[in-house]
């Protein structure tokens, strides 16, 4: 062939082969076709393509082969293909054996392309027009990488991002939905509802006497504990409904397409809580130990037709606290059961939110009253007295303490009336000291809130304020409840052990009327122990009474701790406690609660 023929066909490969180069930003597509090309073009039995050849770990390196099934060359060249790349040499002629011909072609700052021909060599005039392509290929191949590193860049963060909203929509320790994914289902679940004219339902669940086993046999075990419930729950439900760990022990479930009949919905929804609870009643296992769960659940069906005019949010918002006033009802009742939201809870509901405002107004302008209800010996004389709270509300009237005192603690409001009866109970006992050096009661007691006793600084206010009035500490004394004593054992030792070594004594108050367990009894450092009302009412004719109260006295009595009984209201009944080992009584039978001014007249020269 002519000088003039050899310089058309290299300018003919040149030509063809450049056309192949950056083809798409897809690097395997792009160099596949070029290959291809190649191979065809310049009669090569084989094409590869090896690039990073200089990773950390030798053996990780990418190749491309055409066709596809030969690569058995690829061991044979790799030291070569390397030493091209680190040396940055343009071309290196390789003769494996002696009817194959490989050509390394350096791709700077990429990798070494490798073409085998079998039999006949390749012209050096066309090795040279190859090399001057190799920048060129270069450019494109490390364009293309730079575009696959950026998709899988995006694609990376877009599954973070995906991961990142699945978390924080799900609970992370039984992997149910939480409380903002319950909040979005529960929205769209309205929007369809008022749609399609079928009634919904939403279950607001929470477990009965949780603390006690979180305290009793740890927070690992309780954990385990919620895991094992989420499983059973999840048992319960279909396709469609969200289940969700909303917070601590409280679950909620939401129901879908009921019925269009909200009779028949009503009586689904019945079943699925029969469901639940039947589901949970049967016992659980964790580790070694087994116990007994039961759940109290508030249902609240939607739409509701009075909440038509309100937005998706607020209908939303209105549901859950039905559905939690509903719950409520039963946790606060027999436990153990479930309650349907009715306009009953919802007039409550009214009050509760009407007390709450009044009471506000209460503090600023100290509407309280303290009335104080002797304790007496056997004989009748007065050994102290349980400070009580009592309101007359200006905008409600008289308000009982069984209707504000929950209102109180659940908004908080029983911080400031608590630390307003400490100061005025020291008041009290420093105007009895004052005015009688001889006749004054042992002591006053003050119950102490849950809300207010976990507080920080509650037993230094609590020694502040007895100091400012020059009070003994003696003649102060804290009850408290049961369930006060148990929902933080270890805090509730510590904070009684420092109250006692100051001199405060503590009594626990209504025993036996909530979670009574003899497990914890010799734990408090408690000083006194008063039996709850519900045992002493004829307590002289009901056996059941009988046995229930002299257990207690007996329990005292090992302890070391003393006794006394509230509710006192009969003769009958003072004479058959009389005969018991009782330190004092209280009741009706001996004294009605008394304002401070009458209190006080029952200690003369007062």
């Amino acid at each position: 062939m002519s000088s003039a023929g050899n310089a058309l066909q290299i300018i003919s490969i040149q030509h063809e082969l450049s056309m192949n180069i950056g083809i798409g930003l897809n690097l395997h597509e792009m160099l596949q076709v070029f290959m291809e090309r190649a191979q065809k073009r310049l009669s090569l039995s084989s094409v590869h393509m090896l690039w990073h050849l200089s990773s950390s770990r030798p053996e990780q390196f990418d190749s491309l082969s055409f066709p596809n099934k030969n690569q058995d060359v690829i061991p044979s060249i790799l030291s070569e293909a390397r030493s091209i790349h680190s040396q940055h040499n343009p071309s290196l002629y390789v003769s494996p054996s002696a009817h194959t011909h490989c050509y390394l072609f350096l791709v700077p700052k990429f990798g070494v392309l490798v073409f085998e021909r079998k039999h006949q060599a390749i012209e050096d005039k066309i090795i040279n027009a190859l090399v001057s392509m190799m920048t060129k290929l270069a450019t494109s191949c490390l364009a293309c990488q730079q575009h696959q590193n950026l998709v899988d860049e995006i694609a990376a963060r877009k599954k973070a991002e995906v991961k990142l909203r699945e978390q924080s929509l799900m609970d992370p320790l039984t992997q149910l939905s939480n409380r903002k994914m319950f909040n979005a289902n529960l929205k769209k679940a309205i929007s369809n509802a008022i749609r399609s004219g079928r009634y919904g339902a939403i279950f607001y669940i929470d477990l009965d006497r949780f603390k006690v086993i979180n305290d009793s046999l740890g927070h690992s075990f309780g954990d385990g504990v919620l895991k094992e419930i989420a499983k059973r729950f999840a048992k319960c439900t279909r396709e469609g409904d969200t289940l969700a760990r909303i917070g601590g022990d409280e679950f909620a479930l939401l129901v879908v397409d009921l019925d269009e009949e909200k009779s028949s919905a009503t009586t689904r929804a019945k079943r699925i809580a029969e469901k639940l609870s039947e589901t949970i009643s049967k016992p659980i296992h964790v580790d070694e130990n087994e116990l007994v769960v039961t759940i109290s659940t508030g249902i609240n069906l939607f739409p509701v037709q009075e909440h038509a005019e309100n937005c998706i949010d607020i209908q939303a918002q209105m549901l859950i606290q039905n559905a939690d006033l509903a719950m409520y009802r039963i946790k606060h009742g027999n436990r153990n059961g479930f309650s349907f939201f009715s306009s009953d809870l919802q007039a409550l509901a009214d009050k509760r939110s009407k007390i709450e405002k009044s009471l506000r107004q209460a503090v600023q302008n100290e509407e309280f009253e303290i009335y104080y209800q002797p304790l007496v010996d056997k004989q009748g004389a007065i050994l102290g007295a349980e400070a009580l709270l009592r309101w007359q509300s200006e905008a409600l009237g008289w308000v009982s303490p069984a209707e504000f005192i929950p209102v109180a603690e659940e908004s908080g409001l029983i911080l400031p009336i608590g630390d307003w009866l400490i100061e005025n109970a020291c008041k009290l006992i420093k105007t009895i000291q004052c005015n009688n050096k001889h006749l004054q009661p042992k002591y006053i007691s003050i119950n102490i809130s849950p809300r207010q006793f976990i507080q920080p600084q509650f037993t230094e206010n609590l020694l502040t304020t007895l100091d400012r009035y020059e009070v003994a500490h003696n003649k102060l004394r804290i009850e408290i409840t049961e369930n006060v004593a148990i929902d933080n054992m270890s805090l509730t030792i510590a904070k009684m052990q420092q109250l006692n070594d100051e001199g405060i004594a503590i009594m626990l108050d209504d025993f036996g009327s909530g979670y009574s367990s003899l497990s914890y009894l010799h734990k408090l450092p408690l000083r006194t122990i008063k039996i709850d009302r519900s045992f002493i009412t004829d307590i002289d004719t009901l056996k059941d009474n009988q046995v229930i109260t002299s257990s207690i006295v007996d329990i005292c009595e090992h302890f070391s701790m003393e006794c006394i009984v509230e509710g006192v209201e009969t003769e009958s009944e003072f004479n058959y406690l009389s005969e018991k080992n009782i330190t004092a009584l209280q009741g009706y039978h001996f004294y009605k609660p008394l304002p401070a001014k009458k209190f006080l007249a029952l200690f003369k020269g007062c």
